[in-house]
This record gives structure tokens, C-alpha cells and sequence, in this order.
């Protein structure tokens, strides 16, 4: 995308695709999937713009927007709604031009679309603070530059990318013994992540009260999904415009 003066003189724009509508008590007290967001990127300059494509928002033109982020979602990709496929077949071919950031249900849509597959995980939730490994191409990856190789990061899912797409379509960045997906690469400007890095421990807390669900980890405050963000804006939003 060229950088012309126009694009340079307006705050970055984010797109946020909502997969989901919050649980009515979780957006009373931290709101929705593009505030959670908006909180973390706004302050950094970037302006969101949220789209609820599971409510039957068209996608628009990505061409538009800086960057764009598929939210985490309630709903499953098992669930095979009409929008669902749609979605991640649309983002795979903005990440061609524009950078895409797939976030939890995100980014399980998204490596379905690369030809993966999605179910729920044999050995049950991740719901908590867990930490995660850096593979080396992760240690090298913009997207985690300056933290360090092991993370912590708040969790909240019960599917995983169970069969892994391509090998020449992607990179894995970072796993666990969980979850060995918990972040890929696909090309210069497609990165998803299995864990919530726009969520703080204390929100998490809100969403697992909200729903009645004990965490399976300790939740611990960790400043690692905060930086993961700010590194997306800073080394693929910033420098694709």
C-alpha cells in the first residue's frame, strides 16, 4: 500500500470484525469485541471501526482501512454459519495487501480457510493466564519483538486448529503443550493468535464470572498481549501505509 501524505496525515485505520455479540453482563462492564480493542489501539493513535459480521453487516472494501482484526467469538467454527466461511476466505485475500490480525476464533477461521480444520480440543478448555514458547521463527517475527521467549498470555477458548494447514501455506510463531497453534504466520501481513492479547487478566476474570466458568489456570496480569498489539500497529499497520 503506498505511504502518500494523506495516509500519513490521518490516525491509522482498524477494522474489527465482531464474530460475536458479548454476553450481555460482560458488555455492561468492559463492553464488546472492538472495545476491547479500541481500549488498547486507540491510545496508540489508531482509530477503530467496528463491523458485526455475524449480525449481517456486509464486509466492506479492505482496501479502505490500515489494518484488520477477525475478534474472538462465542459462537464455534463447527458451527458453520453462512458468514463464517465467507469471512475467512475475505480476510485470507486482504492479507495480500493489507496486514490481518486473527485473534482466537479468528484465528481458527482463518486457518480453516488455508485448509486446516477446527474442532474442540480432546483434553478440554484453555481458560486463564498460560504461558506459551516462541518457536525460532516466532523469536524472529516482528509481531514479538522485545518480549521475551516464554509468554504469558490470557486464554480463552475450547476449540483449536487441531489439523494444521498447508505447511507451505504458513509458519507456527509460538505453542504449548495444549495448544501447539497458538500463533502462525502466513506471508508478510497475515498473523493469528489462539490467545486474547486485548484482554487483561481482570477482564477475563469479568467474562469467566459472567459465564460461570472456573478458570483452568490462574489468572495472572501480564503486559504481553498489550505489547503484541502495539507491535502489530507499530511494525505491520505503520509500515504497510
Amino acid at each position: 500500500m503506498p505511504d502518500s501524505p494523506a495516509r500519513r496525515a490521518r490516525p491509522p485505520q482498524i477494522l474489527v470484525l465482531e464474530m460475536g455479540p458479548a454476553n450481555p453482563q460482560v458488555h455492561e462492564q468492559i463492553g464488546g469485541y472492538s472495545d476491547w480493542f479500541r481500549r488498547q489501539l486507540e491510545p496508540r493513535g489508531a482509530q477503530i471501526t467496528p463491523v458485526a459480521v455475524h449480525d449481517s453487516e456486509v464486509l466492506p472494501y479492505g482496501g479502505r482501512y490500515d489494518g484488520i482484526i477477525l475478534s474472538g467469538s462465542a459462537c464455534g467454527v463447527r458451527d458453520q454459519l453462512p458468514w463464517m466461511n465467507i469471512t475467512g476466505r475475505w480476510a485470507v485475500a486482504m492479507a495480500a495487501h493489507t496486514p490481518v490480525l486473527g485473534v482466537c476464533f479468528g484465528h481458527q477461521l482463518i486457518g480453516e480457510a488455508l485448509g486446516g480444520r477446527v474442532e474442540p480440543h480432546p483434553d478440554g478448555p484453555e481458560w486463564g493466564t498460560f504461558d506459551l514458547a516462541l518457536t525460532e521463527e516466532g523469536r524472529k517475527d516482528p509481531l514479538f519483538e522485545g518480549l521475551p521467549e516464554v509468554l504469558q498470555v490470557q486464554q480463552l477458548h475450547r476449540d483449536l486448529v487441531i489439523r494444521e494447514p498447508d505447511p507451505h501455506r504458513f509458519t507456527r510463531l509460538a505453542g504449548n503443550a495444549h495448544t501447539p497453534l497458538q500463533a502462525y504466520a502466513v506471508g508478510p501481513w497475515l498473523r493469528a493468535v489462539q490467545f486474547h492479547p486485548e484482554l487483561s487478566d481482570a477482564d477475563l476474570d469479568v467474562i469467566l464470572k459472567a459465564r460461570d466458568w472456573a478458570p483452568t489456570a490462574p489468572l495472572r496480569p501480564s503486559d504481553h498481549g498489550s505489547r503484541i498489539l502495539a507491535n502489530w500497529l507499530r511494525s505491520y499497520v505503520l509500515r504497510a501505509g
